[in-house]
């Protein structure tokens, strides 16, 4: 009887840059979903952004960025239900990150809940170059 363990597999997996499927990404239990948008370079996220769902909105927003289209990106907020501070914070630093492209570069936020404003104002970070905050699309 050979008692010698078995070399643990190797399992390889090929580097890409991640990229915006046609289909949604989902994480963290079907918490998020981020979709791109048809109207022009963006996302549109659902669910809820916290420390869970962080890397799947940085791959998601790196993606946006990382595409041939350059200049103008939004990120639809209308179907979110929470965003953590650290969330927020990705948003912005991905705001600026566009702005330091050059030019008029700019990320838009759409139809960002009113908390979502309100941390914005309380940070300071509705200051940030290249972040813009466009109004909801719904009346009221």
């Amino acid at each position: 009887m050979n008692t010698t363990p078995a070399p643990a597999p190797v399992i390889a997996a090929a580097v890409e840059p991640p990229e915006i499927a046609p289909s949604p990404i989902t994480a963290a239990d079907r918490l998020l979903r981020i979709t791109p948008l048809a109207d022009r370079a963006g996302l549109r996220i659902e669910g809820e952004l916290d420390c869970s769902t962080l890397p799947t909105l940085r791959r998601a927003l790196a993606s946006m960025t990382g595409g041939a289209a350059a200049g103008r990106y939004c990120v639809d907020l209308s179907g979110l239900a929470f965003i953590d501070t650290g969330c927020l914070r990705v948003l912005v630093s991905a705001a600026a990150a566009v702005h330091e492209g050059g030019g008029d570069q700019v990320l838009t936020l759409r139809s960002a809940i009113p908390q979502v404003r309100r941390l914005l104002e309380l940070t300071g970070w509705h200051r940030t170059p290249g972040l813009h905050l466009q109004a909801s699309a719904r009346p009221g």
